[in-house]
């Protein structure tokens, strides 16, 4: 028996089961990996560059935030349709996992970082 090697690439392309995908499905992850990309940027963006008391900063990340809750619809809806879940694998309630963590984790810097102390906006 012959040991095979596995690259990394191949251990994520399985990972992903891109091929057992329907096209709904394909769709479904690549839009709640995008938008989980983009608010990860924009609040890592938002992390390095604070403004306290800026309102209109303040309300574009809130924004942005609402973006991470439409992410999570986007990623139930690739849940529903996994070939994953079929057969119970591992790995496929991982963007939803994330997904959620983002959700909490930009609430709380965007409380955090735009705290105005004079109690208005």
């Amino acid at each position: 028996m012959k040991a095979v090697m596995r690259t990394p690439f191949v251990v994520f392309w399985n990972w992903l089961a891109w091929g057992r995908r329907t096209r709904l499905n394909r769709v479904l992850f690549a839009l709640s990996c995008g938008v989980s990309v983009f608010v990860t940027a924009a609040f890592l963006w938002a992390t390095l560059s604070p403004a306290p008391g800026d309102v209109v900063r303040y309300f574009a990340l809130y924004y942005v935030w609402g973006m991470c809750a439409i992410g999570l619809i986007f990623g139930l809806g690739e849940y529903k349709t996994s070939p994953l879940r079929e057969k119970r694998e591992r790995g496929h309630l991982f963007i939803l996992l994330y997904l959620g963590v983002l959700l909490i984790i930009t609430r709380a810097l965007n409380a955090y970082l735009y705290y105005n102390p004079d109690g208005y906006m």
